[in-house]
This record gives C-alpha cells, structure tokens and sequence, in this order.
C-alpha cells in the first residue's frame, strides 16, 4: 500500500512504485484536512494554484472574477486538454471526494509534463460544484466567459463505489423560494401574516403535484425549510423553503420548475405574503458523453487489470447531477468514476468521507491518473480520435 500506520498517522511507503505519487497523495491529504466549502475554498485554491506553479505552470488566479478559480497552463500546440479541478466539501467535510479529484487534477497535469506532452495542459479550478455560495455552479458561468473555447477535449473524475467511464448525470436546479410576512405576538396573531403557514402549504402542494408529473420526466423534487422562523410564540414573517429538482432532460426540468413557481406564487398570494424566487445555481444539463474519448479511458483501465462499466452505453443509472455535465454539453468530456467504496456506502456520507481521506483511497487515484495521462498520450498521436473529437464539438 502506498502507506502504512503507524502511532495512529500515515506515512508514505517510498520503497515501491507508490513514492512517484508521494506529492499528488500529499496534495490529497493536505485538501482533505482543509474542507473548505464552496466559493470559500482560498486556502485550497492556493495550495492547488502554487503546487502547479511551482511545477513550471502559468497560473492565472484569481480567474474570471472568482477569487477562488483559477487556470493553470503548461505547452502550447495541439490537442488542448482541459483537466477539470474540483476544490470545494460539504459541510460535514470531504464527504463527496473531491479532495481525490484535486489530487487526480494536478497529478494528471504533472505526469504529463513529465511524459513530454505535445500539445497544451490546462487545469482550470472550478469552485463550488456543490452550489454552495456565489460560485455555484461555477462552470457554467466559465463556459459563458469562454474559458473552453481554446480547449479540444476535457476531462473529470469523481469517486464513487464502482468503476465507470462515461456520466448518466441528471439535468438539475437548485432555488430558495422566500416568504415574507409580518410578526406579531402569538396572541395577536390576525394582527401578522404568517410566512410559515404559506411555506408549509407550499410545501405540501408541491410534493403533492410532484407525484402527478408525467412519469417519462423522471422528475425528482427536494426540499427542506431553511429558514422557519425564531420562536414559536411569534408569528414568521420570514421563512426560505430551498428546493431541488432533477430530471433527465433539462426541457423537462424547465417544465418542472415553471409550474413549482407558480404554485409557490399562488400560495403566497393567497396567505397574502410577500414570495420571492432566487435561482441558487444554474440548470445543470444532463450529461452528453464522449464515447472516443470514453472507449480509451476504458482500455487503459482495463489494461491495469480494473473491472469498468461503460457507463456511456447505459440510459437508467442516474447519478448525482453535476455542472461537469455543462462542459459535456459543449467540449467532448470523457469521464471516470474510480471506486474508493462499497455499494452500501452512500455519496455524502461521512463514511463515504472517511474513505476519502484514508490510504485506502490511493490505488485508485493512481490507476485513475495513469488511465488520464495515457489517454491525453494516446488522442495526441491518434489522428482518428482527434477527428472524431472534433465532430463532437458543439456550438459555445
């Protein structure tokens, strides 16, 4: 293993094939420790950003008007190669892994440096994938600004309790619905106007009516009080509900959310309260695989003796909806899933968090690089995959 314990720590065990990683690991820990969340993730940023600086990368940061994005660049030439860096946690710490996906970032940069790739490396810093924050969501706002229109082709990486390449991501938006009325005294209240009756009904209407769309939509809703008032002897004139919708196709997601906000402003007219919509992230768009770039990930994988899903073949395994899925819509995106769990293991959880931040965890990152950094190699030299590439480019 790449290390071992002891006194209740790990160390690096540098006498086998694992001390060429020793960095790319460090970077792992030392982001996992961190858990920074979304749009605050400095600390984490400048880690990433000076590591890849100090490696002989051009780094621009902040990037696009976000302090904590940043695009790092090494070589010139063609295919350009996007490497997305994922940066934030959760609040309960790295409990979706992407302490391992910063790590696979600039690992994969560096060992291609070192393997003398031809053409241009470009790791961009995305902040807030979990839409925490004023970046949420951050890529598809670095899509907008046109920090992919140099790019040939992408790619991500997440953790997860099975190998796959290729993404089933849903279409998704994330939005506060706020209510305002008016406080008073619990014994006088006909004298206020109380917010929290109006998100409660809100609540129940769309729960209810998410049972009746069309079953072909696949529409998924979420939701939890954020903000439900501060005493039960006084009547809210305040309360925020946060919903969450998905489905598999961001024309049905738009259907979904269109309705949810008019029952939302029915209710509040109705309990005679004040109702705000404010969108908290972007539509995430469902996921447009890459099977070119998707099929060599494969084999490379397979090459390391890695049991793989082509998971870009399949049409009914959802999973977690991602702004990656953005970039997919625009620049070809392969993508890999890497094991660091059992299937009983939940994403988000803080047992999933655990094995993120264990050596345990390590094997697969390394495998994960080597299948990146040998796809980047082999599409270089490949004029049929660049072609092929080429064709799935899509309109910015």
């Amino acid at each position: 293993m790449p290390y071992y314990l002891e006194d209740g720590e790990y160390h690096m065990n540098t006498n086998n094939e694992y001390g060429q990683f020793k960095d790319i690991f460090e970077i792992s820990k030392k982001v996992f420790k961190l858990a920074e969340i979304g749009s605050k993730e400095f600390k984490t940023s400048d880690l990433l950003s000076d590591f890849l600086k100090n490696k002989g990368f051009k780094v621009k940061k902040p990037y696009q008007g976000m302090k904590t994005a940043f695009r790092a660049e090494y070589g010139s030439g063609r295919p350009v190669v996007g490497i997305l860096c994922e940066e934030d946690a959760l609040p309960n710490g790295h409990s979706c892994g992407h302490n391992l996906i910063a790590a696979w970032a600039v690992g994969t940069a560096i060992k291609l440096k070192e393997k003398d790739y031809k053409g241009k490396i470009v790791v961009i810093g995305t902040p807030s994938e979990e839409g925490i924050g004023e970046y949420a969501g951050s890529k598809d706002a670095l899509i907008k600004a046109g920090s992919f229109n140099d790019i040939d082709f992408v790619l991500g990486v997440h953790p997860d309790s099975e190998w796959n390449v290729g993404c089933q991501s849903p279409a998704d938006i994330t939005a506060d619905i706020i209510f305002k009325g008016k406080s008073s005294h619990l014994e006088e209240a006909e004298k206020g106007t109380n917010a929290l009756d109006a998100l409660i009904a809100t609540y129940i209407s769309i729960r209810n009516t998410a049972a009746y769309f069309n079953k072909y939509m696949h529409v998924l809703v979420g939701m939890y009080i954020k903000e439900g008032g501060q005493a039960s002897n006084v009547v809210p004139d305040k309360t925020i509900l946060e919903i969450d919708i998905r489905s598999t196709k961001s024309s049905y997601l738009i259907h979904a959310y269109s309705k949810i906000k008019k029952i939302a402003i029915g209710i509040g007219h109705a309990y005679k309260t004040e109702t705000t919509i404010r969108q908290i992230t972007p539509i995430y768009k469902e996921y447009k695989n890459a099977p070119v770039i998707d099929e060599i990930l494969y084999d490379n994988l397979k090459k390391q003796g890695v049991k793989v899903t082509r998971l870009y073949e399949k049409k009914d395994q959802q999973i977690g909806a991602t702004d990656e899925a953005n970039v997919s819509n625009v620049i070809p995106t392969g993508h890999i899933d890497f094991k660091i769990a059992p299937k009983s293991v939940a994403g988000h959880s803080d047992r999933f968090r655990e094995l993120a931040g264990s050596s345990s965890s390590l094997d697969p990152l390394k495998k994960t690089i080597i299948a990146a950094v040998d796809t980047c190699l082999r599409i270089e030299n490949y004029q049929k995959a660049k072609k092929e590439i080429e064709k799935l480019k899509r309109k910015i």
